[in-house]
């Protein structure tokens, strides 16, 4: 006979629920292609940071159960019309289930959950940037009608400030494969720091491109303010 299987709830978090989202968290952070993005690693810091976004106005977090165990996540803000949005939304900041706990449905109630909360709030839009990019999450954000607006792009601060340092001194870089950050994907992937010794100085690299971009302003300032030398008119 096979197993039957629990029921999948959602509802919206209340503090209470809080600490047994971070275990949920952390496995969120280990399926990001970017590594931890929004917590530190360790559980009471987890908790702390977790209840300072709680207590923010506006926020919005709701979970996902089965046998009285929460198995995912969703964290949802309410932002109001601003410089750039005359209208207010919910962004959906992340939401995330648990591997063992998928294709039950767990997803699409704390959507749900989620839109309700828009309509009371009064926001016309849900936006939302997909946590791991998979392209299983960007099907099932597509199914319920989530369309493209832009993309995500990441950059490598040592490659940038590289970049931006051999820019200003007018060197282009010719570089066929992203190498830098091949390489600090891989450490970050077995957990070793994104600069090894002897590495970047990414205080140092961040000095002297602003060191440049301040020498070359002022080069520019100075070549267009200078008057025209007298000794080079001649009156006929």
């Amino acid at each position: 006979m096979s197993a039957v299987r629990s029921a999948m709830t959602a509802r919206p978090a209340t503090e209470d629920d809080l600490d047994a989202v971070v275990p949920v968290i952390q496995a969120a952070r280990a399926d990001s292609p970017l590594g931890p993005q929004f917590v530190a690693p360790a559980s009471d810091t987890l908790a702390e940071q977790l209840r300072t976004w709680y207590g923010m106005p506006g926020s919005t977090p709701v979970i996902a159960e089965s046998e009285d165990r929460v198995v995912g996540f969703a964290l949802a803000q309410v932002v109001p019309p601003n410089l750039f949005s005359d209208v207010s939304y919910v962004q959906l900041e992340a939401m995330y289930v648990a591997q063992a706990r998928r294709r039950r449905g767990a997803g699409r109630l704390m959507v749900h959950e989620v839109a309700l909360a828009a309509a009371r709030q009064n926001a016309e839009r849900v936006v939302t940037m997909p946590l791991t990019g998979a392209r299983s999450e960007q099907r099932f954000l597509s199914g319920l009608g989530f369309s493209p607006a832009g993309s995500r792009r990441v950059a490598e601060t040592a490659s940038l400030l590289r970049r931006l340092d051999l820019a200003s001194a007018g060197v282009r870089e010719r570089r066929p494969r992203a190498l830098d950050e091949l390489i600090a994907r891989r450490r970050r992937s077995r957990g070793l720091p994104e600069t090894p010794p002897g590495g970047v100085d990414l205080s140092r690299l961040a000095e002297r491109v602003s060191q440049r971009e301040s020498t070359s302003m002022q080069v520019n300032r100075d070549v267009h303010s200078r008057r025209p030398d007298s000794s080079s008119t001649t009156i006929s």
